[in-house]
């Protein structure tokens, strides 16, 4: 391989990571994150964590890439997430400007991904880009009573980059590490009705967007248990941002916005030649993070819950537990399929729905399918995933319990990768 070629992979990894950081962001399905990184892992709706799998292993368990060799992987998901707000105000007064169904505009959005891994001899190094998630809502329509600009809505779009060092250890046992760059983006809109309850009312909303820059390290471990049976775990550290100044009065703590720690146990069982299947463990530390898990409970601004300071008013939400079942199998030596589906439990409860308008992480269930076929060193591939439409119904006020607020949302995600072995 020449440093011309090595360079030409780099230099097209750097396009697509700036041309992820530009875009609006929404690949969330597990809360605020992707339900799964990279073409083969997403059709196994997301699990592959003792797997090597391709450079997104980077994410999934940096230790799988010791073992994929050189290789060069990229992608991009159209994902499509479908939400609404239902308010009824039969009980009277309310906090809310529109009653009935509200549908949010955007629902389509572009996601690429990109990675090369070289095989060092004794040890591997890997880049690899990943956007991690982010929440997006575009109601067109005053949500909130007082709103001014006739929209209300948030947009987070989150990317990392990192590089990667693994090494089999022995012949059954591989780690890795990876230290991560992490940037995001942020606005929100319509939240002038909150201006009486923050502690910086002028970064509050309608400031356009704002940016964030930050680090953190991914680590993991694979071992070969017997020839069958591969057990894995990896662990993403939170990662430190810096805060969004500009909205400094509406997330906690003064616009601070971490990404969330994430611990992953994985165990592979190939039950014949052909056949593997997967089963991963997954939980998100949301509830580290003040501005996402502090309580509204209803009361935002009350009992020192005034935004922008580090008991203020968040999003309510609890650390996520995801399992994650799939299987591929090597239909001949060229094709192999894939099909998985995963669980998660809930982000957060009824009572905590006012501020989730703007974000209405619902979903719970989700189903994929996926196959990639190869073509010399090259290597194409597709999955598709459902995210099964879920509604959280509960008050919209705590002093009207008349009035009811209803979070739906359903979501596709349609990636297609290309991988080249070098």
């Amino acid at each position: 391989m020449t440093n011309s070629f090595k360079r030409a992979l780099l230099s097209g990894i750097a396009a697509t990571a700036l041309s992820a950081a530009m875009m609006s962001g929404a690949n969330a399905t597990d809360g605020m994150m992707s339900n799964g990184y990279g073409t083969a892992a997403k059709g196994m709706a997301g699990a592959g964590s003792a797997m090597a799998l391709d450079t997104q292993a980077a994410i999934n368990n940096p230790a799988g890439m010791a073992r994929i060799g050189n290789r060069f992987d990229a992608g991009v998901s159209l994902f499509s997430p479908r939400r609404d707000t239902t308010i009824e105000t039969a009980g009277g007064a309310t906090f809310f400007g529109t009653a009935g169904k509200t549908k949010s505009a955007e629902e389509k959005f572009y996601v690429p991904t990109a990675g090369v891994n070289f095989d060092m001899g004794t040890y591997a190094l890997g880049l690899t880009l990943t956007a991690n998630g982010g929440m997006n809502t575009e109601y067109h329509a005053n949500m909130y009573n007082g709103g001014t600009n006739g929209k209300t809505g948030v947009d987070l779009g989150q990317v990392m980059l990192g590089v990667t060092y693994s090494r089999n250890l022995t012949d059954k046992t591989s780690i890795g590490i990876t230290p991560t760059l992490a940037g995001a983006r942020f606005m929100a809109r319509g939240l002038q009705p909150f201006a009486n309850f923050s502690a910086h009312s002028n970064h509050l909303t309608d400031n356009g967007y704002d940016h964030s820059y930050g680090a953190g390290i991914r680590a993991g471990i694979l071992h070969d248990v017997t020839d069958q049976i591969t057990l894995g775990a990896a662990y993403q550290s939170k990662m430190y941002m810096t805060p969004f100044t500009k909205y400094k009065g509406l997330f906690a703590d003064g616009g601070d916005m971490d990404m969330p720690a994430v611990l992953t146990l994985g165990a592979a069982y190939k039950a014949t030649d052909d056949l593997n299947i997967a089963l991963d463990f997954k939980e998100i530390y949301y509830g580290d993070i003040r501005s996402i898990s502090n309580t509204n409970n209803y009361s935002i601004g009350a009992g020192g819950r005034t935004l922008g300071t580090k008991t203020g008013a968040g999003f309510g939400w609890d650390n996520m537990k995801v399992i994650k079942l799939g299987a591929s199998y090597d239909v001949n030596p060229d094709l192999t399929v894939r099909a998985g589906g995963s669980w998660n439990s809930a982000a957060f409860s009824d009572v905590e729905n006012i501020f989730n308008i703007l974000a209405p992480a619902v979903p719970r269930y989700h189903a994929s399918v996926g196959g990639t076929y190869k073509i010399g060193n090259h290597e194409v591939g597709a999955a598709v995933t459902r995210a099964f439409s879920e509604t959280l119904s509960g008050d919209s006020n705590v002093n009207h319990p008349g009035n009811t607020l209803d979070l739906r949302m359903d979501q596709w995600d349609v990636n297609v990768g290309y991988s080249y072995n070098f």
